[in-house]
């Protein structure tokens, strides 16, 4: 007793001291308080004979911390989260507990500091698909269609810019040929041998009684593409329509007249128009196409029907929010539930009788130089390759880098024209292994597990992939080249500025949408017959909602608590009108102020609400393991095998058995699962009051009244909503933890290690007195050991390398 008393009366602080660290010229008294403290509460369970969860604290010496960092790390991580002891066993005082954490937190930080690890990144780490596309915008300014060719990278640690798996093989080389041979006919503008056709379909679950994005106003439905006309010439742009009769290529019989407009850049090229018919089964519409002249470029090219005010006020309330396309599965009820011409498909075919490639961005950002004649095209050349070649391998070139990619001008000139030469220079340029990966050579003659700074060219790298997902530009390089990034003033500037510009979406677009799952939603179809409302305009607005909040947290400088207490969203008019929020009107996003509290932060967010739930119910599990994960950061371990189903509610069953949360008590009986829904389950409980497509609520699906009721691992309880959000926040800091830790993880790619837990302790602390601002995280990233140093390989790695 005497012992536990003494542990208690230490003065523990976020330093550590000589008089209570127990390397550190401890006392043995501080060491038999910190033993008294792991034997009453842990040791019975995590011992060398139960060895629960595989962690055993009776043999290890609490005066060496350092030794064991990744089980201590662990010890921490539950501690801070309140999880451990687990609840219904014997617990110390929250404030005992907090001042031991923070004092085994302070030892580990002064044995990091004492033996400092800056870890090992991959030598060789590929671009992912979307890297790729950036780099090629930010260097060619083309826009490739990735997901047309390349296939979907490989994804750990919840990122898929993980240099581990994102690995080379035959197969994705060949997709690299191919792309390289399409952008660089594309950069160039080189005759295509044939016209080519593409068509672009509109989504069998997009509304189109409304107005959408980007399409003129005082229309309804259609639809936009973004096209890259490769020369100037004629195009042939064709418009189908949903049909009403099995088989027909239009869509007639309606009692109304009809105007559909073909848009390209805003600009009306032409107008259909669809006059009444008596016999709907017979008469169709055809030869929607129109032959046009376009200059060479991106155009945006639209169609869709002109409004009618009458029918659209009657049609909108018959339908109201369903879909026009697919009405449950059955083509009769398909077939009379349509009462307006809708688009289904746009095809643009050509070009036709072309004249050239035209002065297109990408031939503005290519052509640096234009050769008077032809004793002037090997220096032009060479120019324009020297410019590429620096953006492309992120460094300033050597004359061996221009003279290989002169090999291939000169063989592509021979048999052609100088563009058709500077055309094969750039498909070279293209499958080189400096632009397809970022390349960390460690320095030579050095000891094997050393850190070692980055050199400024490398870490030039590392900040615009980390901030745009693309290559430096010529600022940074030139930054880079001088050697000021060594300077963190310097650095820290040109952090500033990239997170100004327009490129640093890519950070919101990649990492929040891999971070919060919200890449899921394109997959994620809810139970039609549940929800007949939910189509791919709530998808996309859910989506775009996310994205421009995280968004405003960043460009305003906002704290990262804000992402869950704003009182204020982003939405259009249909997502005002499933989350019941009044005087929206419009395709275009606005910012509103939330009234109440329920839908404040990113746990009110319809995308976040719905890819944790089931397609016809909500999950208390996964809303339980998502906060777990993304908000606490303590992930739950997996599921162990054969875990019994989940005891389903049958369609129109009247049993005992009826809410979620009676169903996830009978699930729990089972010994296998109770622990971990034990924990997981009533985080999930709090957001119970919200459907399983985000809409709130105030009894399920049976008509029983939610109980948002629960208990946090900390044992705080809540009965409400907006009691959680409350309690969620009463330790900031551990919130701050979790984005750092997966923004460090995503800056670095690859997965934390127990010695990387110091450095993020570190950013969140210097990140405190400002209200754990985004900017901040992100400028103590920047900064950070891992990220401006790499180790040398290990001995022991090298021994074991196959």
């Amino acid at each position: 007793m005497a012992a536990w008393l003494a542990f208690v009366a230490a003065p523990f602080g976020n330093e550590p001291s000589a008089a209570v660290h127990p390397q550190a010229s401890a006392s043995p008294g501080d060491s038999r308080s910190a033993r008294a403290l792991l034997d009453r509460y842990c040791v019975s369970c995590h011992n060398q004979r139960l060895k629960t969860a595989g962690l055993m604290l009776d043999t290890l010496d609490v005066n060496r911390v350092g030794e064991h960092a990744d089980v201590w790390e662990k010890v921490v991580r539950k501690l801070r989260s309140g999880m451990m002891p687990p609840a219904g066993s014997p617990r110390p005082d929250t404030s005992v507990s907090l001042t031991f954490v923070s004092a085994l937190e302070a030892w580990l930080d002064e044995a990091a500091r004492a033996r400092p690890r800056a870890g090992r990144t991959e030598t060789f780490h590929r671009l992912n698909r979307i890297e790729y596309r950036n780099a090629v915008r930010d260097l060619l300014d083309v826009n490739v269609d990735v997901t047309s060719l390349l296939p979907a990278d490989d994804a750990s640690y919840g990122f898929d810019n993980i240099a581990g798996v994102l690995k080379l093989n035959q197969s994705l080389l060949e997709n690299y040929l191919v792309a390289a041979l399409k952008v660089a006919r594309e950069a160039v503008g080189s005759p295509l041998p044939t016209p080519k056709s593409h068509e672009f379909r509109v989504p069998d679950e997009l509304r189109q009684y409304e107005h959408l994005e980007g399409l003129p106003f005082g229309t309804r439905g259609g639809i936009l593409v973004d096209y890259d006309f490769p020369q100037t010439g004629e195009y042939l742009i064709g418009v189908d329509l949903l049909c009403r009769v099995a088989g027909c290529d239009g869509s007639a019989g309606f009692a109304d007249t009809h105007q559909l407009e073909v848009t390209i850049d805003g600009e009306r090229v032409r107008v259909f128009t669809f006059e009444p018919h008596e016999h709907d089964d017979e008469e169709v519409v055809k030869g929607l196409k129109i032959r046009v002249p376009v200059n060479a470029g991106p155009r945006k090219v639209g169609a869709a029907f002109l409004k009618l005010p009458s029918v659209e006020e009657v049609e909108s309330h018959r339908q109201r929010l369903l879909k026009p396309y697919h009405m449950n599965g059955n083509f009769m009820q398909q077939r009379w539930a349509i009462y307006q011409p809708f688009v289904d498909k746009l095809t643009i075919t050509g070009p036709f009788n072309a004249i050239g490639p035209g002065d297109t961005p990408s031939r503005r950002r290519v052509f640096a130089c234009r050769p008077a004649r032809a004793s002037d095209e090997g220096a032009c050349a060479k120019k324009i390759l020297s410019g590429l070649a620096r953006r492309a391998f992120r460094r300033p070139v050597t004359d061996a880098d221009v003279q290989r990619l002169m090999a291939f001008y000169t063989e592509g000139r021979s048999d052609g024209s100088f563009e058709a030469g500077i055309e094969l220079a750039i498909r070279r340029l293209l499958v080189t292994p400096e632009f397809l990966f970022r390349i960390e050579v460690e320095p030579a003659n050095l000891p094997a597990d050393t850190n070692y700074r980055l050199n400024d060219i490398e870490l030039a790298s590392r900040l615009s992939f980390f901030l745009w997902s693309s290559i430096p530009d010529d600022e940074l390089i030139d930054a880079a080249a001088g050697g000021r990034l060594k300077d963190t003033a310097e650095a820290d500037r040109q952090v500033r500025r990239m997170l100004q510009d327009t490129r640093s979406r890519a950070l919101v677009d990649n990492f929040v949408g891999q971070w919060l799952q919200t890449r899921n939603l394109e997959a994620h179809q809810p139970s039609v017959p549940l929800y007949p409302d939910f189509d791919d305009s709530l998808r996309e607005a859910f989506h775009r909602e996310t994205h421009l909040f995280v968004e405003s947290v960043l460009r305003e400088d906002r704290s990262v608590l804000d992402l869950l207490t704003a009182n204020y969203t982003f939405v259009n008019e249909r997502l005002a009108l499933h989350y019941g929020i009044p005087n929206v009107k419009g395709s275009h996003f606005r910012r509103v102020t939330l009234e109440g509290a329920h839908r404040r932060g990113l746990l009110g967010h319809g995308s976040i609400l719905t890819v944790t739930s089931r397609p016809n119910r909500t999950s208390p599990v996964l809303r339980g393991k998502w906060i777990l994960e993304n908000v606490l950061g303590t992930p739950p371990p997996s599921p162990p095998a054969n875990v019994p189903p989940f005891p389903e509610q049958a369609e129109g069953s009247r049993t005992a058995v009826a809410t979620v949360r009676d169903r996830m008590a009978q699930h729990r009986r089972n010994p296998a699962c109770t622990t971990c829904h034990a924990t997981i389950d009533p985080l999930g409980f709090a957001l119970e009051n919200f459907d399983a497509v985000g809409r709130w609520r105030e009894l399920d699906e049976s008509y029983n009244p939610i109980d948002a009721s629960g208990v946090l691992p900390s044992g705080a309880r809540f009965d409400s909503l907006a009691a959680f959000q409350t309690d969620l926040l009463r330790r900031p800091e551990q919130f701050a933890a979790t984005v750092t830790e997966k923004l460090l993880t995503y800056a670095l790619g690859r997965g934390l290690e127990p010695y990387d837990m110091p450095t993020v302790r570190r950013i969140v602390a210097d990140a405190a007195p400002g209200q754990y601002k985004l900017s901040a995280l992100i400028l103590g990233i920047t900064r950070s050991l891992p990220f401006v140093m790499r180790a040398t390989d290990s001995a022991s790695a090298i021994v074991s390398r196959p």
